[in-house]
């Protein structure tokens, strides 16, 4: 399964002392020299007419996204025959399970073969600094609410090398670019191949969530939903890029008629966002890293049928597409820290749309696993990377919440 798996734990790795910041090379922009006065604002006042967020405004996301998750865990589980689940996990063949495992590890590389085709193209920036930023934004991803794991992934790179904030934060933005290219692929795969026999329903326990007939024309609708917005979000950002001063202009001039303020920090987090986007410019770079996105969900997929066959499932070859498709999309979703709840939901969902008589305990025992097989090597690699960078999720956290307050003090500085 990719690798999103559930937090249970925070050791005193994570609360390590701070570590000391890398100085950057070279001229940075606004953003960047806002982004380094970031790390000691916690103890200075604040700057009058910027909007933050409040502690509360913090604690009622964070609440809610708990209480989505224990709503679909609770909906999901509470006819659950436990004896039932126990059995299908005893019974499991651990031999696959393991290569299941295997295959999670070897993503993790492979995502940065990919990602090193975007950094690289601005500068030389070594595996285990690109490796070390990439799993503490997973870990961050699963342990953090508001999916924070994507500013903190390219605010570890910049203090690690002395690139620029600006820069590295659209590495990641690119990287999420390409990532994109690959579930447009596994959704184009998923509507060409899944053509089910008749109507489905869901059994009768799940029919509060739906009670309608999933027809292969529904399937299909929603998929290519997906894939359409895809493909635009992916569109707009190349329109960006080589459209730069015109984007901000536009951005200008759209946002002006509602406020001159608002424009000038949209303006400012457009021109901010597009400095570091030089892998845009260079079509070889850019090529690759869609090869090797390609690649990744492969292995992706591979993980999924690795799991079915672990739980001896006998399921039509279309499955892991099925379900890594509504896993994508279920988890794109804003939730609990950990996806608990929508990974669930959706591996489960996925396995009912292909295998409607399928036993639902025997569903809920992969959902179970599949989610802690990811759970240990992400967990488990973030925890080390962190120790090895000597940084704190905790002032990490912080940051990446200073984070969404630069474009407002940038906008006051334009």
């Amino acid at each position: 399964m990719t690798a999103n798996p559930l937090p249970v734990f925070c050791t005193g790795v994570i609360m390590a002392p701070r570590h000391a910041p890398v100085k950057a090379v070279g001229a940075r922009s606004g953003a960047d020299m806002l982004y380094s006065r970031t790390r000691n604002s916690a103890r200075r006042p604040r700057r009058e007419g910027v909007k933050r967020t409040t502690p509360m405004q913090r604690r009622i996301q964070i609440t809610l996204g708990l209480v989505f998750g224990a709503v679909l865990v609770w909906w999901l589980f509470k006819d659950t025959n436990w004896g039932a689940v126990l059995t299908a996990v005893r019974s499991a063949n651990w031999g696959w399970m393991a290569v299941c495992v295997g295959l999670v590890f070897l993503s993790f590389v492979v995502r940065i073969w990919r990602w090193h085709y975007i950094v690289c193209s601005d500068r030389k920036v070594s595996f285990a600094r690109m490796f070390s930023a990439t799993q503490i934004g997973f870990l961050a991803n699963f342990v953090l609410p508001a999916r924070m794991g994507e500013p903190i992934r390219a605010i570890v790179l910049s203090r690690s090398t002395g690139i620029p904030f600006s820069k590295t934060f659209a590495f990641v933005a690119i990287d999420r670019v390409t990532d994109m290219a690959g579930l447009v692929a596994v959704l184009g795969l998923t509507v060409a191949t899944f053509h089910p026999a008749h109507a489905i329903r869901l059994p009768a326990d799940l029919q509060n969530l739906y009670s309608g007939e999933i027809s292969e024309l529904l399937v299909r609708r929603a998929a290519e939903m997906v894939a359409l917005g895809m493909m635009v979000l992916t569109g707009g950002m190349f329109l960006v890029y080589f459209q730069r001063e015109r984007a901000v202009r536009w951005s200008d001039r759209i946002v002006g008629v509602f406020s001159r303020k608002l424009a000038k920090k949209a303006a400012g987090l457009v021109g901010h966002f597009t400095e570091g986007m030089s892998a845009m410019g260079k079509p070889a770079h850019l090529g690759r890293a869609v090869l090797v996105s390609l690649l990744l969900w492969g292995i992706f997929l591979a993980t999924h049928w690795t799991m079915f066959k672990g739980m001896h499932l006998d399921l039509p070859w279309t499955a892991p597409f099925v379900t890594l498709s509504l896993l994508a999309v279920f988890i794109s979703v804003p939730g609990p820290p950990g996806f608990v709840g929508p990974f669930h939901v959706a591996i489960v969902a996925g396995l009912l749309l292909v295998s409607p008589g399928i036993d639902m305990n025997v569903a809920r025992a992969t959902a179970i696993l599949a989610h802690l097989l990811n759970l240990i090597p992400v967990v488990a690699v973030g925890l080390w990377c962190l120790s090895t960078e000597k940084m704190s999720l905790r002032e990490l956290k912080r940051e990446s919440e200073h984070v969404k307050e630069l474009g407002a003090d940038a906008g006051k500085q334009a």
